[in-house]
């Protein structure tokens, strides 16, 4: 084959994960473990990639056990070190085959600060925020969110990403949503089945912003939610537990659906909200329900919304 003097160089690494093509991390350097959950069989790495200064939030799972191949993990394919044995009692340190030792890999790069703050591990604290404190700190604060912070969530509404990643899409102006698999679910095992529905309406930040005129979208985001998770997983609704983060870690409105049997983070109370009691609330008490009540969450003392509200609880 004749030369065509064209050379083209490896990328870098940071290049790559720029490009969402890295095969490996070979010139990251970890900086700082942010956070290390050993129950959770989770980890959190500030680093860098060699010779860049933009800093990289790199977060590490385990996956669940496969049960539907347990056959190739309880088998020689597991390699055992004996540790004790005490009567009946003994224990090993397993070295499993590699289809049963893989991590999920989830990247930010480049991260900012807020990125950093949110994965740092840091004190929690509970606060009760009053309709005046929303008005008055927290609304300003949602107004002057920075457009580009939610471009992931565009890109997604555009069909510029995550396009093979549809499981269902209502494309109503007023009352779709796209609905996903979400980043924390591989979508092998269904008992830990975790979904996401993004509407597609630019207008609705948060639980905050929902009233009477917005019912039909809610319902209309539950009712076709399930039926959609129902016909793709077989998982039936009241198999699900469905909920919306106040305060949400993005400020465009969306509906998790999580399986009743998965302790999911983020699904305890201080955080999660149910969608069936946002619905019935509004339908009881009024369209300024979730306006004008108080409502007590936890937020990191890293956060920028308890540095706003610091003061004032």
């Amino acid at each position: 084959m004749a030369e065509t003097g064209i050379h083209v160089l490896p990328k870098t690494g940071a290049e790559a994960a720029k490009q969402g093509t890295l095969a490996s991390f070979k010139d990251f350097v970890v900086v700082e473990v942010l956070n290390d959950d050993p129950m959770a069989k989770y980890i959190a790495l500030l680093g860098r990639f060699e010779g860049r200064d933009e800093v990289a939030v790199l977060l590490l799972n385990r996956k669940p056990f496969n049960k539907d191949s347990l056959s190739s993990l309880v088998g020689e394919g597991l390699e055992l070190q004996h540790d004790f044995v005490n009567d009946i009692y003994s224990k090993y340190v397993g070295k499993p085959p590699p289809e049963h030792a893989t991590v999920t890999v989830d990247l930010i790069y480049p991260a900012t600060e807020k990125h950093v703050r949110k994965y740092r591990q840091q004190r929690r604290r509970m606060v009760k925020e009053t309709p005046e404190m929303y008005e008055g700190i927290i609304l300003p604060y949602i107004l002057s969110y920075p457009p580009a912070a939610l471009q992931w969530v565009y890109n997604v509404l555009e069909k510029k990403k995550e396009v093979d990643r549809l499981i269902f899409e209502d494309p109503d102006p007023q009352l779709g949503f796209m609905l996903h698999p979400d980043l924390k679910w591989d979508q092998q095992q269904v008992d830990q089945l975790y979904c996401l529905a993004i509407i597609h309406r630019r207008d609705v930040p948060c639980l905050r912003s929902l009233d009477l005129t917005h019912l039909e979208l809610l319902e209309n985001i539950r009712d076709k939610g399930c039926k959609a998770i129902q016909d793709k997983y077989g998982v039936p609704a009241n198999s699900l537990r469905i909920f919306v983060h106040y305060p949400p870690s993005y400020w465009h409105f969306h509906v998790h659906f999580v399986h009743a049997a998965f302790a999911a983070p983020g699904t305890a109370a201080g955080k999660a909200i149910l969608l069936d009691d946002i619905i019935d609330n509004i339908k009881i008490f009024g369209k300024d329900y979730w306006r004008q009540r108080t409502l007590t969450y936890q937020l990191g003392e890293a956060d920028d919304m308890w540095k706003l509200l610091g003061g004032a609880v």
